[in-house]
């Protein structure tokens, strides 16, 4: 009874590390695949762990884990694996570390109280693998996968610590013998057990406390963001405000003068009249490009600007209030653009800039023209620029679409200067 117990709870044990593994890590497949895939590969994989569990026995097999099972486990999931880096090495022997972490307490609990055929083993494994589950999936997975996103830096120290615990754990258990021969040892893996989660614990804080800096850093980005849109709109609306002033102001010279046209029999001079009435009143409209107000004070500003310097600006935009990605992020790019745009523009005959961009299917897709005087040299796929300042929108374009695993390309064609983006 003890015998099957044991090997139960092994069985148990191999399947929740490939559970809490899928939880934690992120697939570059869709999640239907991953799944399929992983059943393929790492349910023979478990059975041959098992059947060399039965055949070597558990010490044996502990010796050869590393190579047996661990290596290629590890090489499967860095295939499948979305972030193949240092994130990927963590979360394996996080993963892993919490596996052995709970097989190591419900030994030693079974020792301790001693009935002597596996029972508190198996039921303590029965129990604590689906409760680390739901605290895994409840309170860790969404801000773990977030975290990862990120912070893409910075992971290569603490994945070496986490493969030092990892490494550590496996050689107290099975070298040079089994743990459970060697009780003189017990104090060494209590220390451990209680080390690691301290050492993951301060990981986390650490990796927290720099999100918590790279969230400021965006809230102080759409704080002055807003700031420039209220600025924007007041002045806007000023400038709106004071020009119908002045049609008020005027609206019984300009009757007088229409009336007096109409009664002399000169339709043509009232027409070219009312035409010019008309353009000063639409003159007065406080423009709008979309719905969402960061992206539209974003535009808002450069096409100000580009009035300033006699350049048309062309737009086809199909946004929503609620975007597929951030929209500072978003605003960033179209503000590095349309500066960029305009910058090209102030020595250049043609002045016209056209800005393309919509949704559809949950991704975003951004389109910019412009003409170009001379020539454009780049290098790797990166417009190449000399003047002082500058040369530093495009690569600020292309970090921020890669957040999000998009594509973007800076191209001439016909005559114009392209850039892409989808995300």
């Amino acid at each position: 009874m003890g015998t099957v117990l044991y090997n139960i709870s092994l069985v148990l044990t191999f399947l929740h590390c490939i559970v809490m593994f899928m939880f934690l890590y992120e697939s570059r497949f869709s999640r239907f695949k991953t799944n399929v895939i992983t059943c393929i590969f790492m349910g023979p994989l478990v059975s041959l762990s098992m059947a060399a569990v039965l055949i070597l026995g558990m010490e044996k097999m502990g010796q050869l884990l590393l190579v047996f099972c661990v290596l290629p486990s590890f090489i499967f999931f860095f295939v499948m694996a979305k972030n193949r880096d240092s994130r990927f090495v963590f979360t394996f022997c996080l993963t892993d570390t919490l596996l052995l972490e709970v097989a190591f307490i419900t030994n030693l609990l079974d020792t301790a109280i001693g009935l002597g055929n596996n029972i508190v083993l198996f039921l303590g494994r029965l129990i604590l693998f689906p409760v680390l589950e739901f605290f895994i999936m409840k309170y860790l997975r969404i801000p773990y996968q977030q975290l990862q996103n990120f912070t893409k830096k910075g992971w290569g120290i603490f994945s070496m610590l986490g493969a030092i615990f990892y490494l550590t754990m496996i050689v107290t258990a099975f070298y040079p013998t089994i743990l459970t021969s060697r009780p003189e040892y017990y104090p060494h893996i209590i220390l451990i057990l209680i080390l690691v989660p301290v050492m993951y614990a301060t990981v986390f804080s650490v990796l927290w406390k720099q999100i918590e800096i790279f969230r400021i850093s965006k809230q102080n980005t759409m704080l002055n963001l807003q700031m420039k849109m209220v600025d924007e709109n007041l002045r806007t609306r000023l400038e709106a405000e004071n020009k119908f002033k002045l049609l008020r102001h005027d609206i019984r010279h300009n009757l007088i003068l229409l009336n007096d046209y109409i009664q002399n029999g000169h339709l043509d001079e009232a027409k070219n009249y009312i035409s010019k009435i008309s353009s000063s009143i639409d003159s007065t409209a406080v423009k709008s490009f979309c719905v969402n107000n960061i992206v539209n004070v974003a535009i808002s500003h450069f096409d100000s600007i580009a009035e300033e310097n006699g350049i048309a600006l062309e737009t086809n935009i199909r946004l929503g209030k609620t975007l597929p990605v951030d929209e500072t992020d978003l605003a960033i790019i179209l503000s590095n653009a349309l500066e960029n745009a305009i910058n090209a523009l102030k020595n250049c005959d043609k002045k016209r800039i056209t800005l393309n961009a919509f949704e559809n299917y949950n991704h975003l897709y951004i389109e910019i023209k412009n003409p170009f005087c001379g020539e454009i040299t780049f290098c790797k796929g990166f417009p190449v620029t000399t003047d002082e300042g500058h040369g530093y929108g495009t690569r600020s374009i292309a970090t921020i679409i890669k957040k999000y695993d998009g594509t973007c390309s800076f191209t001439t064609e016909n005559g114009e200067f392209v850039f892409r983006g989808t995300m």
